[in-house]
């Protein structure tokens, strides 16, 4: 069984996206001939909603230097606002950030030797055959890539996201010298976007490093119901509402900040309100930006249509995203590479999914594909609305061709894509072994 040390300012047993991803791989790695060793801060201490899962302990070794300020800041996220305290810890949180900018104390810096020498305390106790970093916290790879050349091994470069900035259509790279650097000592590296694999590629970043698109993946126990026998029928129901008089009600499981604009939607809601198209529900859950807030609750129709919730568990999470009529996905319009975790890990569910996003997104291949719903312009409230109307036309349909497409769907279950990771670890290290 061959072992890889992977160093991530997101690990799992946090409730991030990346903690995530890597939670619902590791247990089945070692089918594929590999075991992944996570490196990480404690989400006791860095992670707001810890998310445990099966064989955290043999799986993850966590670093307790995360600063005090981070320390006070996760505490106070778990307080309700306002209360006391919320409030006491926000005020330590304060204390602590401005002792630690007078003592030149920088967070990541802190994490990120924490990091370091908790991977080296393990690779003293347990033998690996290769050592990996993920981005897009780029300072992880070269700690990681440091962390290779102590230990004698090779090293694999994970690219969840780019480093860089993104702009509709176009990427420019952040310190492409040191990426450049970084990719060409790299015995692999593995990107969650074939347009991002593509765009390192063009720009020379990669140069002959071997490379492979690897996608997100669904937790095969997080089975779907079966649809009840009077919900839709084929595409003869696009001018019969699968449910007439019940509401249209849409899930969106994840925080939505400014970079993924929501205004479109909510023009598209009062559209919907004004040509009495019946009912209308769009559950938001956890983190939704200010202005977007202030939008609804300025307008008393949208906050009878749109409701926000406090973040939910990933058991609630599937409840909410089975018992809906649609699964809500935003990209933003910067990110057209981004394929989002929230579309796989609700996959093997029956519920139809409306994503709007930007135009050249891969996701939209895969969406319609699968037949899985509906993809559509985020910057365009038209498209939207259309894509509502749709959705209340075809949603039996949707959920009768997602019966028609398992095997399909069954190539993203957490098996099959942690053979495939096993896989490219095997193909890396056999063109470029240990140096």
């Amino acid at each position: 069984m061959a072992r890889a040390l992977v160093l991530s300012l997101q690990p799992p047993g946090g409730g991030g996206v990346q903690a995530r991803r890597y939670a619902k791989l590791l247990p089945h790695l070692p089918a594929a001939g590999w075991e992944f060793h996570v490196i990480g801060p404690d989400p006791r201490l860095d992670a707001v909603t810890p998310e445990p899962f099966p064989e955290q302990e043999r799986f993850c070794h966590y670093s307790r230097q995360v600063s005090r300020s981070q320390r006070c800041a996760i505490r106070r996220n778990r307080r309700r606002r306002g209360s006391p305290l919320h409030l006491w810890f926000g005020l330590r949180q304060l204390v602590h950030r401005r002792l630690e900018q007078l003592g030149r104390h920088d967070p990541q810096t802190h994490a990120l030797e924490g990091l370091r020498a908790t991977a080296l305390e393990t690779a003293a106790r347990l033998p690996f055959d290769a050592v990996a970093g993920i981005c897009p916290d780029f300072r992880v790879l070269e700690v990681a890539l440091e962390v290779a050349g102590q230990l004698g091994k090779p090293f694999i470069a994970i690219y969840d996201d780019p480093f860089g900035h993104r702009e509709k259509g176009r990427f420019h790279p952040a310190h492409p010298e040191r990426q450049r650097a970084v990719l060409a000592a790299a015995a692999g590296a593995v990107f969650a976007s074939p347009l991002t694999l593509e765009r390192y590629r063009e720009q020379g970043l990669l140069g002959d490093t071997p490379a492979r698109f690897l996608p997100d993946c669904f937790d095969p126990g997080e089975a779907s119901a079966v649809p009840p026998a009077g919900v839709g029928g084929g595409p003869a129901d696009r001018e019969t509402p699968a449910r007439p008089l019940a509401p249209l009600t849409l899930f969106h499981p994840g925080n939505l900040g400014p970079w993924r604009p929501i205004e479109p939607l909510l023009e598209a809601v009062r559209r919907w309100r004004a040509e009495a198209h019946g009912g209308l529900r769009i559950l938001l859950y956890g983190y939704l930006y200010e202005a977007a807030r202030a939008a609804i609750r300025s307008d008393p129709l949208l906050r009878q249509d749109v409701t926000l919730h406090a973040p939910v568990s990933n058991e609630r999470s599937h409840q909410l995203a089975e018992a809906a009529d649609g699964l809500l996905v935003l990209i933003g319009p910067r990110h057209t590479d981004n394929l989002p975790s929230k579309f796989f890990e609700y996959l093997p569910h029956g519920t139809p999914v409306l994503v709007a996003g930007p135009a050249g997104n891969p996701l939209q291949a895969i969406v319609e594909g699968l037949e899985k719903g509906i993809y559509c312009d985020i910057e365009s409230s038209a498209a939207i609305f259309d894509a509502l109307v749709a959705l209340r036309e075809r949603g039996g349909w949707f959920r009768e061709r997602h019966r028609h497409h398992r095997d399909a769907i069954a190539a993203y279950a957490a098996p099959a894509v942690a053979g495939a990771w096993g896989a490219a670890f095997d193909d890396f290290l056999a063109i470029r072994p240990a140096p």
